[in-house]
């Protein structure tokens, strides 16, 4: 049954405009992030006073940059995608068929599979867009540095990172029964909140275990898709595989609140 409302859900999910949108604001952001740097350092980069970066340049700048935009369409998409079943009632019909925790566990691995589709659309027009300017316009294209299974694993571990706002969203969304409240907390803390306490406590070794600065920790690793090893970072930053074990709990946290609560609602009526 899980499957089944599984295809169900990704049927409903692709209808949506928001999530093509999503996709598309996400890949014009990668392209024009690497366009602007091969443009507006064309001189540079031609007379040799700044390094042309290698093809893995491409492909974990634009992992490290597309959180910026990716966040907020997860939080919304998150919202809607239970929230309407509240306000349309949608549920009572799933749950003719299908067990409570079954329902939401097929809404949270949809929502994974939608963040890793962003990542992996992500690495690929930044890779296509860093072709084409070190092919047709700088002819120094290479793939001599590139890590392959390190930028296979990219996409999958920045994943992870995002979890946690996957999990705590549905939490927020069924404790308030609503889409609209759901993403408008979800946006106020992702957003302004967890900003303003990274900015105010800046520095200090708590934040670390914040989401946002797991997702910081998950950055230093894309290094390795050039072959290369970051051996400092700040002393508020996890190292990577501390932060994806982090992340994983509050992943599971978050996402067993949720279905505590939401098998003790009364969705009928």
């Amino acid at each position: 049954m899980f499957i089944k409302l599984f295809s169900i859900e990704w049927t409903r999910l692709t209808r949506r405009s928001l999530f093509w949108i999503s996709l598309a604001v996400c890949a014009v952001f990668t392209w024009l992030g690497l366009e602007n740097f091969y443009t507006l350092n064309q001189s540079q980069l031609l007379s040799g006073t700044l390094k042309m970066p290698g093809f893995s340049f491409d492909l974990a700048n634009s992992l490290d940059q597309v959180f910026l935009v990716a966040l907020p369409f997860l939080v919304i998409i998150s919202a809607v995608m239970l929230g309407n079943d509240y306000s349309q009632r949608t549920n009572q019909h799933w749950l003719m068929r299908a067990s409570r925790p079954t329902s939401l566990l097929a809404k949270f691995a949809l929502l994974a599979l939608f963040a890793l589709l962003v990542n992996i659309l992500t690495v690929l027009v930044g890779g296509a867009t860093g072709w084409y300017y070190k092919t047709f316009i700088y002819q120094t294209f290479s793939l001599a540095n590139v890590n392959w299974p390190a930028a296979l694993a990219a996409p999958f571990y920045m994943t992870l990172t995002s979890l946690p706002y996957l999990a705590l969203m549905l939490l927020i969304t069924v404790a308030t029964r609503s889409a609209f409240a759901g993403a408008a907390i979800g946006l106020g803390y992702t957003q302004f909140v967890e900003l303003l306490m990274g900015g105010i406590f800046y520095g200090m070794h708590w934040t670390k275990w914040m989401p946002r600065s797991l997702y910081l920790s998950a950055t230093y690793l894309l290094n390795s898709i050039g072959n290369r090893t970051v051996t400092w970072r700040p002393e508020y930053v996890l190292a990577p595989i501390p932060a994806f074990i982090t992340a994983a709990l509050y992943t599971l946290i978050f996402l067993a609140a949720a279905l505590w609560l939401y098998r003790r609602q009364d969705l009928g009526g």
